[in-house]
């Protein structure tokens, strides 16, 4: 571990308390949204974080390179409503979970302080997950993204040891991370774009966290903020399916 236990402990609460305070304000921010000055804010932070992936980001999940801004381009072209977005995105949440469970079983993750932050990252994704879960009502699944689990359970079992499975879990939660900007270039509905505003900087502090005990360095390490490439297939709902 690149970091100190105590360090990573308090980057932990930290983004517990991020996390804590997303969820209790999310019917607050939903209220927000219905004042004229808060959609305008909320539409800038839209444009801002579009203006972001139109840069050229990208993330790394199953050995696959894809790239944010084809994830969006894929969003605006798809016949998408918000109950399936939020089904979607639940489906991934879960995944997550379903990640964090696999990699504390598989005994390569040894520090303690390190399995404490897993565990605390998977409570964060069962909670966003019964978030999207109930604006995706009535087709809610209430199950993990088959895919996602097979593609990164299959790396947990490949990994060689606790850092290789941190590795895993960084590039899921970009993935994650990734989801949710894909959420806010395709929502409509002001309730799920509010959720989505809370929990997204949630899901990046936690590829943060990772990434500092990787010992990644913004400034020197592309990993941390992968360039864009080009690559024949990008991450999409039509590629990895939600269970029915």
């Amino acid at each position: 571990m690149e970091i100190s236990e105590r360090s990573l402990r308090q980057m932990v609460r930290e983004v517990d308390d991020l996390h804590r305070e997303g969820m209790r304000t999310i019917r607050d921010d939903v209220a927000t949204l219905h004042t004229g000055a808060a959609a305008r804010l909320l539409e800038g932070t839209r444009r801002r974080l579009l203006g972001t992936a139109a840069k050229g980001l990208a993330l790394v999940i199953g050995g696959a390179v894809v790239p944010f801004g084809g994830l969006l381009a894929s969003a605006s072209a798809q016949t998408l409503d918000d109950p399936t977005i939020a089904k979607f995105a639940e489906s991934v949440e879960l995944a997550a979970v379903a990640a964090y469970t696999a990699a504390a079983q598989s005994g390569k993750v040894r520090t303690p302080t390190v399995l404490a932050a897993a565990t605390a990252f998977a409570g964060h994704h069962l909670d966003h997950a019964k978030a999207f879960g109930a604006f995706a009502g009535d087709t809610a699944t209430a199950k993990a993204n088959p895919g996602l689990v097979q593609a990164v359970g299959d790396q947990i079992r490949a990994a060689a040891d606790e850092n290789a499975v941190l590795e895993v879990a960084f590039a899921t939660e970009n993935a994650a991370a990734a989801t949710y900007l894909f959420a806010i270039g395709a929502l409509t509905s002001a309730q799920a774009l509010a959720a989505t505003a809370s929990i997204m900087p949630v899901e990046a502090q936690h590829a943060a966290v990772l990434g500092f005990v990787l010992g990644k360095d913004p400034k020197t390490d592309v990993g941390f903020l992968p360039p864009f490439q080009t690559q024949d297939s990008a991450i999409q709902p039509s590629k990895f399916p939600v269970a029915s």
